[in-house]
């Protein structure tokens, strides 16, 4: 009885490397032919023409050409909006930049959390611009 189950034991490990070589080998193909979930067309031409080559109006149109693309049925990739939203605030046009960030939030809800955290320091940022502002008018005789 020993005996039969050393063979047994021996038969099943010698046949496992195989078998978990199958299983590595079906799930590697059936993730090769997953559909992709976001269409991120020249996402990354946009930020290396921004960081890299610090030219933030291509990236700016970049950024519009695929928010159009978008609009044909692609699904759009998380952080665009954001990401347009960051360019328009950099540029000063922070209502622009708040109502990307809302839409962000509206797309991606995970994204709330941080969309909340930057509308609400640009508020902030405006609101203290703004006092230092009308308090300067207010020196002047």
């Amino acid at each position: 009885m020993k005996k039969c189950c050393l063979v047994l034991r021996r038969q099943i490990l010698s046949t496992a490397p195989v078998i978990r070589f199958c299983l590595l080998a079906g799930v590697l193909l059936l993730a090769g032919c997953a559909p992709t979930l976001y269409y991120w067309g020249d996402y990354n031409e946009s930020l290396e023409q921004r960081y890299e080559k610090e030219n933030p109006n291509r990236a700016e149109q970049l950024l519009r050409e695929q928010m159009t693309e978008y609009n044909t049925g692609n699904k759009v990739p998380p952080g665009i909006y954001a990401d347009y939203g960051f360019l328009l605030y950099r540029r000063g046009d922070t209502g622009g930049a708040i109502a990307f960030f809302e839409k962000e939030k509206k797309t991606f809800p995970e994204s709330a959390l941080l969309m909340d955290k930057l509308i609400n320091r640009i508020k902030q940022k405006t609101a203290q611009d703004s006092s230092k502002t009308s308090s300067a008018g207010e020196n002047k005789p």
